[in-house]
């Protein structure tokens, strides 16, 4: 499956608008930590290996910027895209750093086929994400529109929302940030 979401960062009318017919899913609370190598290669192409509360995920793909990541949830293939024999949280111990860790509390709604996330992290960031899930690249672009569609009708602001994990990096580990983003907005041109 692809997920396909996108940030926001409505006013309160603008969310209790959007909420108003949607259906309550569930609260909870996650606990992510996010694992690579220690010159961030994985970050680098856009490739995460998370913990989240006890299992393992890999997200292939730009899901903060584009809105766009395959997901892995399966161990086994978690570790044949590794190339490792060895349990993953051996890997991690063994070849991996720590260079994320938070928690998130989240609401959970269900809107026709979207779902709609509101994210309250421990370190002071909160954003609403809508994430539709298609089963295939050719139904990205729709997806993307159709998420769009949705706001426009609640009046969204439509701006760019910093992502979670570039807010955690500039906030707890500069050098991270510098590394990651500052590096690539000088080599694309583009401004922060």
């Amino acid at each position: 499956m692809i997920e396909v979401e996108k940030k926001f960062k409505p006013t309160k009318e603008q969310l209790d608008s959007l909420l108003l017919d949607a259906e309550f899913l569930k609260e909870v609370t996650l606990h992510d930590v996010y694992y690579d190598y220690p010159d961030y290669r994985m970050f680098k192409k856009e490739i995460r290996l998370r913990k989240r509360n006890d299992s393992f995920e890999l997200k292939i793909g730009d899901d903060e910027v584009e809105g766009t990541a395959e997901e892995v949830e399966d161990e086994k293939e978690i570790q044949k895209y590794f190339q490792i024999d060895k349990p993953l949280d051996t890997f991690v111990q063994d070849d991996l750093i720590e260079i994320i860790n938070y928690s998130t509390n989240r609401k959970k709604y269900k809107k026709g086929d979207f779902i709609i996330d509101l994210d309250r992290l421990d370190f002071g960031y909160e954003c609403v994400e809508i994430e539709l899930q298609v089963e295939n690249d050719s139904q990205v672009k729709h997806a993307h529109e159709r998420i769009i569609e949705l706001v426009k009708k609640y009046n969204f602001d439509l701006s760019p929302v910093t992502p979670k994990r570039e807010s955690y990096f500039k906030i707890y580990k500069s050098e991270i940030h510098k590394e990651l983003y500052e590096k690539r907005d000088e080599d694309t041109g583009n401004i922060k």
